[in-house]
């Protein structure tokens, strides 16, 4: 996943974000990463909870991926 997130994550954002942009979306994972077993600790392992929980998390973050600016090769990106 980090490999993923550093190939793209630089490519999405113009040149003068890229820094904080990246740093952004770093923080992001490694913050979800560490919330993922607190969500998986308290709930009840017979339910589904963390499942549900880690879909809409998911589908929160390819919606807001989709709200990123995409910059296509050949513009300039300032």
């Amino acid at each position: 996943m980090y490999g993923v997130l550093y190939a793209i994550s630089p490519e999405v954002f113009p040149a003068k974000d890229r820094g904080t942009g990246n740093g952004l979306t770093a923080t992001a994972t490694r913050v979800f990463g560490i919330i993922a077993p607190v969500i998986a600790l308290y709930a009840n392992l017979q339910t589904a909870v963390p499942v549900y929980v880690s879909g809409g998390l998911i589908i929160g973050a390819g919606l807001i991926a989709l709200l990123l600016p995409y910059e296509p090769r050949g513009k300039a990106s300032i």
